[in-house]
């Protein structure tokens, strides 16, 4: 009678194991895929646009690894002066006059060859006075879970200047 306790009992533990693993197996968000490091991206941006005193542009990150990874949170922006010396960091928000990530931050999938991307914003005015602001030589850009950082050639306000997180695809907006 023992014996049948046990066998009853753990008929039930296996197929619940089995189960779980199929799951597991089925549904890829549950499971581990490491994170980005400094040599899986690439960094690059679009062409800054610009609308009703904003302007804009979406910083790309391609995976050149092998290996799908993820990415989480907001990547890093500097605003460079033509030393290359920062002159302003951009405020992490979730959104924008331009775009962004309204629904939260969420890891996101990369897999090789494919994008994740976050936009950058900035106005062409001071909102506090209506005049004119600076603007840098170029930016650096660090992928989020990276410390891995490129300087790119484009010209950003450093009135309101604001990153985005990083979302999926390569259109900055999630």
């Amino acid at each position: 009678m023992v014996v049948r306790r046990a066998v009853a009992l753990a008929v039930p533990v296996a197929a619940g194991l089995v189960a779980s693993s199929l799951l597991a197996l089925s549904n890829p968000a549950q499971a581990t895929t490491p994170a980005c490091g400094n040599s899986s991206l690439s960094v690059s941006a679009t062409p800054a646009q610009g609308a009703t005193g904003h302007g804009s542009f979406v910083l790309l990150f391609k995976n050149t690894s092998a290996a799908t990874c993820t990415v989480y949170g907001y990547p890093g922006l500097d605003a460079l002066n033509s030393s290359g010396h920062a002159i302003a960091h951009a405020t992490r928000t979730l959104s924008g006059f331009a775009g962004g990530s309204p629904s939260g931050i969420h890891t996101v999938t990369v897999a090789p060859s494919h994008f994740a991307s976050a936009t950058v914003e900035w106005m062409n005015f001071n909102p506090v006075t209506s005049g004119p602001c600076t603007f840098s030589a170029s930016v650096a850009a660090t992928p989020a879970n990276t410390s891995h950082t490129v300087q790119l050639n484009r010209q950003v306000s450093v009135c309101a200047l604001q990153v985005h997180p990083t979302v999926a695809g390569f259109s900055g907006n999630g």
